[in-house]
Formats: C-alpha cells, structure tokens, sequence
C-alpha cells in the first residue's frame, strides 16, 4: 500500500475522536461535579479512568494519522507549520474565552469578593500570558473557584498538550531522519525498543540506568508510547489484517486490556494492545466522514473547553440536579464552544496550513 493513497476521510476516525473527547468530559464529570467513582475506576480499583483510556487512545490515532501524514508530504517545515495551527490558535482562543468571559462570570457571581476583576492575584492577564506557549503554568485566577469540589484549577485538560507537542516534535525528528520512510525497519525497532523497555522498567526498575529510568517516569511518558505504537501502525500498513481475523485480534486485545484493568498490568501492556482495538474500530465503524457530516471537527474544541465550563457549572451548582444533568449540560455547554471554535478559530487556521505541491512523495517501502 503506497503512502499517497490515505485518504484521511475514509475512516471512522472523525467520531471517533469526538467520543473520545466526550468520553473525557464524562470522567471529568465524576471529579468535577464530586459523583463518586467512575466506572473504570471501580473496575480497576482506582489506576485508571475512562478518561485517560481515551486520551491514550487519541494519541494511538494522533501518531497514526500523521505518521501517514508526513510519509505522504516529507516536508519539515511545513509539517511543523501545520502542526502549529493545529494546537495553538484554539488553544489561545479558549485562553482568552476563559479569562475574559467565563471566569468573569464566576467573579461577578461570587459573594464577598472585593476589588476589580482584573486586578486579581494571580491576574487574569497571567494566566493567558504565562500559558500561551506552556500550558499549564498558571492554572487559577485570583481565589476563584474556592467553593467547587475540584478548586482553584481552571482547566486541568490542558496538561496532555505538552506531550502532545513533544510527541510532534519526535516524530519530525523520525521523519528528517527517514525512520519513516526508507529506514523505517530501523524506526520501527526503536520503537519496540522503547515500548519493551517500558515494560522491563515497570517489572524490574532496578535493571535499567537512573538516566533511562527517570525518562520511563516521566509523567506522561505512557502516552507518548501509544503515540510511539500509533506511528508503528502507520508504518506497515500492509500488515494490517481484514475481516473477522482483525475483528478478532481486537477482541482479543480488548477483553486482555480489560484484565490488566483490572489484575494489573496495563501501565506497560496498553500501548500493546490498545492501537489493534482503536483502528480496528476507525476501520470499521460505519461512521465514515464524520466531521464532514457535522461540518467541522468538534472534538479538539470539545476536549479543551469541557473543563472550564464543567467548573463554571459546578460554581453554579448544577451538580445538585444529578450525574445526568451535570454531565449533559457541560457537553452542552463545551459543545457550542467548540463548534464556535471550530467556525471562529481552528477552521481559519487551517486554512493558511502549508502545503507542498512539488514534495515528492516517499514510498512506503524500507
């Protein structure tokens, strides 16, 4: 299979994406709204979360989709540029929205507070400026959301982006280095290597050097190795089974990963077993075209926004009318920002994405 024929719309992965982005507002929920355990987490006995399973699950498809993106067009800088368009606009825009519109709302609803809005401590000017480009840095707004279950943190969802950003970053290095191209064999070993590594640290953390052990404990390590496996898959397409052979594989794989939810294990086995279950799924669910169908994609849009406007719905006590009502009207909520998101911000952005028209497509072959 040649790289210039993916055609990134002929697949499931537009919903997909999007229900994993509900996914996360829906353990969010649990915490946010202070619901009590999800259901993950009681099958699991508290090491995981539904969330974080569909965060690993987006950079499964994240280092897929672009893996096939940059063998179809090798260019660096326009991989980069693209990139960057991608993250950084709506990432800013929901900065701004946050501290010039919804935690105004907050502020001004709150009992006792003194002195103007913008003169709080630490300000809302701050915390645009300090997470711009490091997300994350501040992450309240004078003494607001004092009185919420989860206090003081705006939007607790935008830690992932740094290793997002990273992940990005490895695999243009990959790429300048042709591991995904013509040494892909060589690419794809490195990538065994880090995953099997990963697993000898968690077994025996002993046998590995201090230096290698304090990367492997990294928070946030685990999803830069789903992006790591994700790539893998997008290397040898060719590999890939069909038919009830694939269905069965990811059967498989998914009832083993629900065992090492719930025995132990998954923290080394997930970056394994969940990518056969993701694409599986993004092969043959009948959900082709999705973005195209709603009009945009939403889920970006939908992940970042979901965490401030939960805390403005729990400041608001929304919690009270229960679980459903909570959690319908922050994906609500998170939902019109996003497709105002998508329309305002992310789709204008996209379209000044660099293209190449004259960059010579690199077979898919070692």
């Amino acid at each position: 299979m040649n790289a210039t024929h993916f055609d990134p719309r002929a697949n499931a992965v537009g919903f997909l994406r999007l229900f994993l982005a509900g996914l996360v507002v829906y353990s969010h929920s649990h915490l946010l709204g202070r619901f009590g355990t999800e259901w993950l987490a009681r099958w699991s006995h508290g090491s995981t979360i539904a969330g974080f399973v569909a965060v690993q699950a987006f950079f499964v498809l994240s280092g897929w989709l672009l893996t096939q993106s940059w063998r179809h067009r090798p260019w660096l800088l326009g991989f980069l540029r693209n990139r960057a368009l991608r993250l950084v606009p709506a990432l800013w825009v929901c900065l701004i929205v946050t501290a010039c519109v919804i935690a105004p709302l907050v502020y001004t609803t709150t009992p006792g507070n003194s002195g103007g809005y913008w003169s709080q401590t630490p300000s809302p000017l701050g915390y645009i400026g300090h997470n711009l480009f490091r997300p994350r840095t501040q992450v309240c707004i004078g003494s607001m959301l004092a009185s919420v279950p989860w206090p003081g943190d705006w939007n607790g969802s935008l830690w992932t982006l740094y290793y997002e950003g990273a992940s990005y970053l490895m695999l243009a290095a990959a790429g300048v280095a042709c591991l995904l191209t013509r040494a892909r064999t060589i690419g794809t070993a490195a990538v065994v290597s880090l995953l099997s590594l990963h697993i000898v640290w968690r077994l025996a953390p002993g046998v590995l050097p201090v230096i290698a052990g304090r990367l492997y404990d990294t928070p946030g390590k685990g999803l830069v190795l789903h992006f790591a496996a994700g790539v893998v898959w997008a290397l040898w397409p060719g590999l890939r089974i069909k038919g009830w052979r694939a269905a069965g594989i990811a059967g498989l794989a998914l009832l083993t990963l629900a065992a090492s939810w719930r025995f132990g294990g998954h923290v080394w086995l997930s970056p394994w077993l969940l990518p056969p279950v993701v694409l599986w799924l993004a092969d043959n669910l009948p959900l082709r075209g999705w973005e195209q169908k709603l009009g945009g994609d939403y889920s970006y849009g939908l992940y970042v926004y979901g965490y401030p406007v939960q805390q403005l719905m729990a400041h608001f006590g929304v919690q009270h009318a229960g679980f459903a009502v909570f959690f319908g009207a922050s994906l609500t909520g998170a939902g019109l920002l996003a497709i105002t998101s998508w329309h305002c911000a992310e789709k204008i952005a996209l379209s000044w994405k660099a293209t190449r028209a004259t960059a010579a497509p690199v077979p898919a072959t070692s």
